[in-house]
């Protein structure tokens, strides 16, 4: 997750500096609790998670992050994309 943050905060910054605007950056996650500890200031005791949570968080609350939403896992459309055995079931 956090590697993808700074993809898109990569991406961002380029956008807004050739098109002069402020673009929102929001952050989509199919799990529930990165979801919980970034809204609703929750822990982890994953320590390798720790330091990415914080920096996410951190990065929300300085307001690099707009929003952050929780995508259920049986409406995620990536799935199919990035998971093998969805890949399968839908290409039959």
């Amino acid at each position: 997750m956090a590697y993808g943050f700074d993809i898109a905060v990569a991406i961002k910054s380029t956008i807004d500096k050739i098109l002069q605007i402020d673009l929102p950056l929001v952050l989509c996650t199919d799990s529930k609790s990165l979801y919980d500890c970034l809204v609703r200031l929750g822990t982890t005791q994953e320590k390798r998670l720790m330091i990415d949570v914080m920096c996410l968080r951190q990065a929300y609350e300085r307001r690099q992050i707009t929003d952050i939403k929780w995508i259920d896992g049986d409406a995620n459309p990536t799935d199919a994309m990035t998971k093998d055995r969805l890949t399968r079931y839908w290409l039959g």
